[in-house]
């Protein structure tokens, strides 16, 4: 009897298995050059094509090569609009990856085979800074240079930071030498304000600075919770508040570095985009503006360029 209950949980485990469809029991496909968290793993690309090449509707015509390129982006893009996916973004994720499920049940995919250089795709590491350069679109990309040898002689004495405002990029230079490259937003140009409902420019400015203050965690004047009697009752830019008088209570900008008296510095945020957005400061990635927060000092230069 036991034995007869264990051969009936097994089979109807492998028959999950099974019925899991080819692409949502793989990772998600995207465009590397602007985001590092796809593998793009060759099979799952090659099928990926096949599939699209199945439906008649987008005429996508693609070559089954296992390599993401712009028609296939192209073509995944149309896939998703034909079936109503938002967003239709290029992105292979969760929604795209069920409907591509439901339209090649049908289709006998070639077997997953492993190809060497697709490992390398995941986490290349680049002997130089200059390497980086050569391959890696600075403008577009997300990916991150760091030289572990460099950041270990970084003493705040020794550092001088440089912002690339037509790049989108921080670099952390240690004697010099980049240590560090890594995506950043800078203020906008135009930035829309919600309290006189007019574009103002807000972008960084440029020029050099000195580092005049670390704080770990400082609150914002502008983002963040109105409360009335102990209740939130708003989240976001206090100048977008139109209800009753309220409490007012700053998010926190962790890894805070301030450049000018006028309120503009560098600081930890999520939204960090690949084009000017902020109301003026230089917003990091978290990990990477605990990063720099370690390695300069008040006094540290800084130099804003374009």
């Amino acid at each position: 009897m036991k034995l007869s209950k264990i051969l009936l949980s097994t089979f109807m485990l492998i028959s999950a298995a099974n019925a899991k469809g080819y692409f949502t029991s793989h990772d998600d496909i995207c465009d590397t050059e602007l985001n590092d968290k796809c593998t793009n793993d060759y099979s799952a690309v090659r099928n990926l094509q096949i599939a699209l090449n199945r439906d008649t509707k987008i005429h996508a015509n693609l070559t089954p090569d296992g390599k993401w390129g712009e028609n296939t982006k192209k073509a995944v893009i149309a896939f998703q609009k034909q079936h109503k996916l938002s967003p239709a973004d290029g992105w292979v994720g969760k929604a795209t990856k069920v409907k591509l499920d439901k339209i090649s049940k049908k289709i006998k995919f070639p077997k997953d085979k492993q190809v060497e250089h697709v490992a390398l795709m995941k986490n290349s590491n680049y002997s130089s800074y200059q390497a980086f350069r050569k391959h890696v679109n600075l403008r577009k990309s997300y990916k991150v240079f760091k030289d572990n040898k460099l950041l270990c002689k970084a003493n705040g004495r020794n550092t001088h930071l440089k912002i690339d405002v037509s790049e989108q990029r921080v670099k952390l230079l240690v004697a010099g030498k980049v240590a560090l490259s890594a995506p950043c937003t800078t203020g906008a140009k135009h930035k829309l304000e919600p309290n006189t409902k007019t574009y103002r420019d807000k972008h960084t400015p440029l020029g050099t600075f000195k580092i005049m203050e670390k704080i770990a965690a400082k609150k914002s004047t502008i983002f963040g919770d109105m409360y009335r009697n102990g209740k939130r009752v708003y989240h976001g830019d206090r100048r977008k508040y139109r209800g009753p008088k309220a409490k007012y209570v700053g998010h926190t900008m962790h890894n805070w570095m301030r450049l000018t008296s006028g309120g503009v510095g560098l600081h930890a945020s999520k939204y960090v985009k690949r084009y000017p957005g902020s109301n003026g400061c230089v917003r990091l990635q978290p990990k990477i503006a605990k990063l720099i927060f370690k390695k300069v000092r008040r006094g540290t230069k800084v130099s804003v360029v374009n």
